[in-house]
């Protein structure tokens, strides 16, 4: 199974979608994308403005359903996926917001759905906007560290770190050019999956090259999952 998260930066979706295609995901999470004429069981879109949302793409023998939805700050929302594996996804795309803003977002949206994470294996993905070099400007536990250790308790690590065995906050690869300036380069993209899981990582990426810098100041974080059906 092949998880991607890609914040495409707006723009034509045709051009940011084929893309996409020619990574052969299974599920695609998509920041800042604009709204389809037609969503269906294999594309699912949530936003407040039609040019800049977050989509859920499913392939192949994968179909996503939408999840009722809870008071929680915007972006981090329950898609239920089906398929050969079938498991919870919280697809996130984390904001500036009055009352929570950006890691503080997710982590209250975790606290909300934590009772559907913990009922089936679960998989929190896509653009955090957070990153434990920016813990000194909130409080402990609600930064990115205490995300991060939220997650754990919940049997949720990040893939990347796992894969390369990096601490939160030393990636070597970063997901985001800021501006596109190449001086500027963050870690802020993220894939956590079950513990479980952990043993069956076979691939994790972040896309290079000027295809995607043309497209988008973020890079694709692509996770290969290599689980037999019904795990």
């Amino acid at each position: 199974m092949r998880l991607v998260t890609w914040n495409c930066c707006r723009g034509p979706a045709r051009r940011k979608r084929a893309l996409l295609d020619a990574l052969h995901p299974d599920l695609c999470v998509v920041q800042e994308c604009p709204k389809p004429t037609a969503t269906d069981g294999s594309f699912l879109w949530f936003g407040n403005n039609p040019r800049n949302g977050i989509a859920v793409v499913a392939s192949g023998d994968y179909s996503i359903a939408p999840v009722p939805q809870r008071d929680v700050p915007p972006f981090t929302v329950p898609i239920q996926v089906i398929g050969p594996v079938s498991f919870l996804l919280l697809a996130v795309w984390s904001q500036r917001n009055h009352d929570f803003q950006y890691v503080r977002a997710v982590i209250r949206a975790v606290e909300c759905y934590q009772d559907l994470i913990v009922s089936q294996p679960t998989v929190v993905a896509g653009d955090f906007n957070s990153n434990t070099i920016w813990d000194y400007k909130r409080p402990t536990g609600q930064n990115h560290s205490g995300l991060v250790r939220q997650l754990a308790s919940l049997g949720l690590v990040s893939a990347y770190h796992h894969f390369f065995r990096e601490a939160h906050g030393a990636e070597s690869q970063p997901t985001l050019f800021l501006q596109r300036n190449p001086l500027k380069p963050y870690h802020i993209d993220y894939c956590f999956i079950p513990e479980a899981w952990r043993i069956h990582l076979s691939r994790v990426e972040i896309g290079s090259g000027d295809i995607w810098a043309a497209q988008s100041d973020h890079r694709p974080l692509v996770i290969d999952v290599d689980l037999l059906k019904g795990e």
